[in-house]
């Protein structure tokens, strides 16, 4: 195993140094860039974030940020590799995880069912960026890992790391300790439940402790945890009820099946098919475990619309692929197995070419599918600043809006402003913007010109002039 260990560090490397010029994109320029921002220019010993940019969670994926910067220095290639340890966390706790599942295909198909694990496309475009939930993902699957090792140390590291990547990180941990929980009342009996459930607490003490201590001071300090009144995310995040609750569940099923994972829950029922629907203890032990984070983590997307991103569910497509992998190794045909596998592998890919019409809301951060945006950004910023075209002038929406320099950390303090097509003369759209209502493309497409245009595998990006 040592050799494996570093070839996912090699890996981990490559993936970093591959993307190391992109700028920050999507939520990441949030969570990333302008929380690392900020703590960037406060004196040491900051722990709150001001309430325009404060989204509840611990910010310490900021502040670690932040730090890396001031060693350094502040820029795309430094914010880049200080990924790298947390990608290799993912890399090897994914080889660690399906290393005991052998699935008599000898060397090709050990390789084949890391990647069949880790290839998924949103957890492949998390790992391209400058993202918190590539932590929250590392986390997760040493905390499986310490689980069914019995290695208690290490799963306190993991719950640790979770609680403080944000409140969702917090809510997978607790996921774990329910999926311990549940495993003790049904394998223990009742007389060993009292002193195995307090010897379950005790990894979970030292995480569960600094959660609740940071919710407190947030508190005592904000009088609020999570959201308040005038919190720019309050409409996102507000529950829903009756219609609307239908809507978010067709909106959670779409998530998990988006992006090629259709393919891996039909090759998973198929497979569970072939095996005679077998139902032994490791498989029991990984349904458990798909239940629970299915229900911790789907439960607010159901409530809140802001909740539903693909990312939020990552612990849950990981659990299916695992899931996969134990019901395959329960197969007898080397065929089947192949056919599946491949099956699995080539959804998985393709999920990088799923791009949905103008008017269909995209994840645009859950697959490469984004990757040409960037190209397209720089020659329309190019175009502008030939045309001598000032950026406040343009309007656009998410995730354009603001500061050049919490995309590129270029030291730019001009950006985009929020579009307003009664007000302004040009206007930056690209269908990896979802806030674009359909009457207002309609109204770009009848009332304003292009004047620049690009398209690429499927991204296109036009700036437009009233006529």
């Amino acid at each position: 195993m040592r050799t494996y260990f570093w070839l996912t560090g090699c890996s981990a490397l490559g993936v970093c140094l591959l993307v190391a010029g992109e700028p920050f994109f999507w939520d990441t320029i949030q969570l990333g860039a302008r929380h690392a921002d900020w703590f960037y220019h406060q004196p040491p010993g900051t722990l709150l974030l001001p309430d325009e940019m404060d989204s509840g969670h611990i910010p310490a994926f900021g502040a670690y940020l932040a730090a890396c910067w001031h060693f350094f220095g502040q820029n795309l290639m430094v914010s880049h590799l200080a990924m790298f340890p947390f990608i290799w966390l993912v890399l090897w706790q994914g080889c660690r995880l399906v290393s005991n599942l052998p699935l008599g295909l000898g060397r090709m198909g050990a390789l084949a069912a890391f990647l069949l694990l880790i290839m998924d496309a949103t957890l492949v475009a998390q790992l391209s960026l400058i993202s918190p939930d590539i932590v929250l993902v590392g986390a997760f699957l040493l905390g499986i890992n310490s689980v069914l090792r019995k290695q208690p140390l290490w799963l306190t590291i993991a719950v640790i790391l979770l609680g403080l990547t944000s409140l969702r990180g917090m809510m997978v941990a607790f996921g774990l300790f329910l999926w311990q929980l549940v495993l003790i009342i049904a394998e223990g009996s009742k007389k060993d439940r009292p002193l195995a459930t307090f010897k379950l607490l005790l990894p979970y003490l030292p995480g569960g402790i600094i959660a609740l201590a940071y919710l407190l001071y947030h508190y005592q300090t904000k009088g609020w945890v999570g959201t308040h009144s005038d919190s720019p995310w309050a409409a996102s995040f507000a529950s829903q009820g009756g219609v609307s609750l239908i809507k978010q569940a067709a909106v959670v099923a779409w998530r998990m099946v988006d992006f090629g994972r259709i393919f891996l829950f039909l090759a998973l029922l198929f497979t569970w098919w072939r095996s005679g629907w077998v139902w032994n203890y490791t498989i029991k032990r990984a349904v458990i475990l798909l239940l629970i984070m299915g229900f911790v983590l789907a439960l607010p997307a159901l409530i809140s619309p802001g909740l539903s991103q693909h990312r939020y569910l990552l612990p849950v497509y990981l659990t299916v692929a695992y899931l996969f992998l134990l019901l395959l190794k329960k197969v007898k045909s080397k065929t089947w197995k192949t056919t599946m596998i491949a099956v699995v592998l080539l959804g998985q890919i393709s999920g990088h070419f799923w791009v949905y019409p103008d008017h269909i809301a995209q994840g645009w951060d859950a697959s490469l599918a984004h990757k040409p945006y960037f190209e397209a950004r720089a020659e329309g910023l190019m175009y502008l600043q030939q045309e001598n075209i000032p950026l406040s002038k343009i309007g656009t929406a998410f995730p354009e809006v603001g500061e050049q320099h919490l995309r590129m950390l270029n030291g730019e303090r001009e950006g985009l402003a929020p579009y307003d097509l009664d007000q302004q003369d040009y206007i930056w759209y690209s269908n990896i913007m979802n806030d674009f209502s359909d009457e207002e493309l309609l109204t770009l497409q009848k009332n304003w010109t292009p004047v620049f245009t690009f398209r690429k595998r499927g991204v296109h990006l036009e700036i437009y002039h009233l006529k």
